[in-house]
């Protein structure tokens, strides 16, 4: 695709387009996206550690677009800073393309429910129905808790 295909895509996905459908994936439960319970404070897993949120060939015909993810903060320490990264392709040889920052204040329990963060960012296109996963670093040290992510993909932009 050329700079000016990309261009004019994104153009008719802001302003053109009534053809542009959003989803979730996956359908169905959100994926446990955890530390490994030994990285350090902001490293994130050893190895590259991709946790896979949606597989290979189910997104919806090429191209489609990263817009955003879902994520619960269920079992995520309270007072803590973390970083959600969404990437495409295998694992340890994936590439991040979006990070997500967010805070966590809130434990769940005691009639607490814990919070459910959407992030939405610049669409980013997903090129051959790759595999989608994601990764956590957070603050807080040497622990194997983590969210529950969900992604938004886009579908029909300039169509």
């Amino acid at each position: 695709m050329t700079l000016k295909n990309e261009v004019d895509q994104l153009w008719l996905a802001k302003v053109q387009s009534g053809n542009i459908r959003e989803t979730v994936y996956p359908i169905g439960a959100g994926i446990a996206i955890v530390s490994d319970g030994a990285a350090a404070a902001w490293a994130y897993p050893a190895a590259d550690l991709h946790i896979q949120i949606q597989a290979a060939g189910l997104l919806p015909a090429d191209p489609c677009w990263l817009v955003g993810v879902v994520f619960l903060a269920q079992t995520l320490e309270v007072a803590c800073f973390a970083d959600l990264a969404i990437g495409f392709g295998v694992d340890g040889a994936g590439i991040d393309r979006a990070e997500f920052s967010f805070y966590n204040e809130l434990a769940a329990g005691a009639g607490i429910v814990a919070p459910v963060f959407t992030a939405r960012c610049t669409p980013i296109r997903i090129a051959g129905n790759p595999r989608v996963a994601g990764r956590i670093r957070k603050s807080s040290v040497a622990s194997g808790v983590g969210i529950t992510a969900k992604v938004i993909i886009a579908s029909g932009i300039g169509t």
